[in-house]
């Protein structure tokens, strides 16, 4: 059998070892800064990449297809998770992998790393290619007419920074504010809904942008398009449309409780021009956001002020306390607080 040149590792540790043991410790300042430096974890992005990924899909199986490793180096980079942390993360049984009480903390914890962590990356890249920073913002469909203007400004202004942008339903965007999917987030402050208690919890930020009113849309022939302005009580008799998603719907009951009357959408869409087909129609009136009549202009249509009492909700520039990854982040929320705030 032919010998081999290399030194077991082991020999190569003891030469290593005995090199260092040789060497002249440095002085000075900077050995002073580099002595303090605190050491990194032995954890890896890659090992909670593979936790994330399993926690997922909840099979080794399908998770070590999505990541193109063999399912025994997956189990062995789970085990080296657990021992680093000290504990288990998988409750094991024979037909069901689950997730023990401190893996389903860890969680979320490991998903804002890795988004984090890929959205420093992508701008150590674009250090090399673009030259800018990519700022990610989510926001409510309804703010986009007025929002996105706001960002044109922006770019133009400042034609380093970049966007990423993403139309999400309230509780969506605030969850990918939690777990660092997006750097901002444009959407509805309310307390009265989860979405809304999440974002006014330790941890996000809120700066109030503007009231936005819910308003009435009926065809230009109904009897209630005469006047200016209509009363709920005005609406107790007559079907309603809301959007699916957003908390118009849960405004409307509230709204209802609160004055003791009947307010029950019966039709619940999930796009604008659904919702309209079904006034022009007369098959309903409906119950929106004012955002959404910015760019009203069917004759067959009029928007209402409903009153008695007026019901807003308030628009928030939201984000995480002490979170934001640069300069140009900071720079793009100060700029959306000063020209979209009213």
């Amino acid at each position: 059998m032919a010998s081999s040149s290399r030194r077991p590792e082991n020999a190569v540790a003891k030469a290593e070892a005995s090199s260092c043991a040789k060497a002249v410790p440095a002085t000075g300042p900077a050995a002073a800064a580099a002595a303090h430096v605190p050491p990194l974890p032995a954890l890896t992005l890659r090992q909670v990449q593979y936790f994330v990924a399993l926690a997922h899909s909840r099979s080794f199986t399908q998770a070590a297809q999505a990541l193109s490793v063999t399912q025994p180096a997956l189990t062995a980079a789970i085990r080296q998770i657990e021992f680093l942390l000290g504990g288990r993360l998988f409750e094991r049984s024979a037909h069901r992998l689950t997730l023990t009480d401190a893996g389903a903390t860890i969680l979320p914890l490991a998903e804002r790393l890795l988004n984090a962590a890929r959205g420093t990356f992508d701008d150590m890249t674009s250090t090399f290619t673009l030259q800018a920073q990519t700022v990610r913002i989510g926001f409510i469909p309804s703010v986009a007419a007025r929002l996105l203007p706001v960002l044109g400004s922006l770019r133009d202004s400042h034609p380093n920074v970049r966007f990423a942008l993403s139309d999400l339903p309230n509780s969506e965007l605030v969850a990918a504010l939690a777990r660092g999917e997006i750097d901002l987030g444009v959407g509805i402050r309310d307390e009265a809904d989860e979405a809304g208690q999440a974002a006014n919890t330790e941890g996000f930020r809120c700066d109030d942008l503007f009231d936005d009113e819910i308003v009435l849309v009926a065809r230009h022939d109904d009897p209630l398009a005469r006047a200016g302005s209509v009363s709920w009580s005005q609406l107790t008799e007559r079907d309603l449309a809301v959007f699916v998603r957003g908390n118009v719907s849960d405004s409307l009951q509230r709204t209802g409780g609160s004055q003791n009357l009947r307010l029950e959408p019966k039709y619940r869409m999930e796009y604008t021009e659904p919702l309209y087909a079904l006034v022009r129609s007369g098959l309903a009136l409906a119950i929106l956001p004012r955002l959404y009549t910015l760019h009203l202009h069917d004759p067959a249509l009029v928007a209402l002020d409903v009153i008695a009492p007026r019901v807003t909700r308030t628009v928030a520039l939201i984000s995480l306390v002490g979170k934001e990854r640069g300069p140009q982040v900071s720079a793009c929320r100060e700029w959306i607080a000063k020209h979209l705030a009213t």
